[in-house]
């Protein structure tokens, strides 16, 4: 009984700031229950998109593919790869989490999953196309170029980290 009232503990906690927040301040309740229900909207628009994306690499794709592409002996072209997955990518940042978890069990290595995140979350080609507009080509570049250093870098770094350990997804 205990564990199941912990697993809500969250949820009651949210409900109960939520009651707290409309007793002190009306007006901020309703803006902040307006902005959470825009984003669940945006969830429900979203997942099951994802858990059919999920369900294509569970299913269709063959372990040996994600290993071979995107393992830990793919190199340069499983890095590449993995830059184009999320820079091609669309929506939210938190739509890739169960995406790279699935490429992850199938065998993609730690350094291209934070690839994949680490690119979906700052270097989208729409996010690049506007960055290009409005701070001008050279800006971008520049920052592009330093942006995949960077991530090259903290990729490296996980992969050492998580070396001889099973993460759990």
């Amino acid at each position: 009984m205990k564990k199941k009232m912990k697993k809500f503990l969250p949820i009651v906690v949210v409900a109960a700031l939520y009651i707290l927040l409309a007793i002190i301040s009306f007006d901020t309740f309703k803006l902040a229950s307006h902005e959470a229900g825009y984003y669940l909207k945006e969830m429900l628009e979203i997942m099951p998109i994802v858990f059919g994306l999920i369900v294509l690499i569970e299913v269709w794709l063959p372990r040996k593919v994600i290993e071979k592409h995107m393992g830990s002996h793919s190199g340069i072209s499983g890095i590449v790869l993995a830059f184009l997955m999320g820079m091609l990518s669309a929506g939210p940042i938190y739509a890739a989490f169960p995406i790279t978890g699935a490429l992850y069990k199938k065998g993609a290595s730690i350094k291209n999953v934070v690839i994949i995140l680490s690119s979906w979350a700052v270097i989208k080609v729409p996010m690049l196309v506007n960055e290009a507009k409005f701070l001008g080509i050279k800006f971008m570049a520049i920052r592009w170029l330093l942006t995949i250093v960077v991530i090259l870098i903290i990729a490296t770094f996980m992969e050492i980290l998580a070396k001889d350990k099973k993460l759990i997804v």
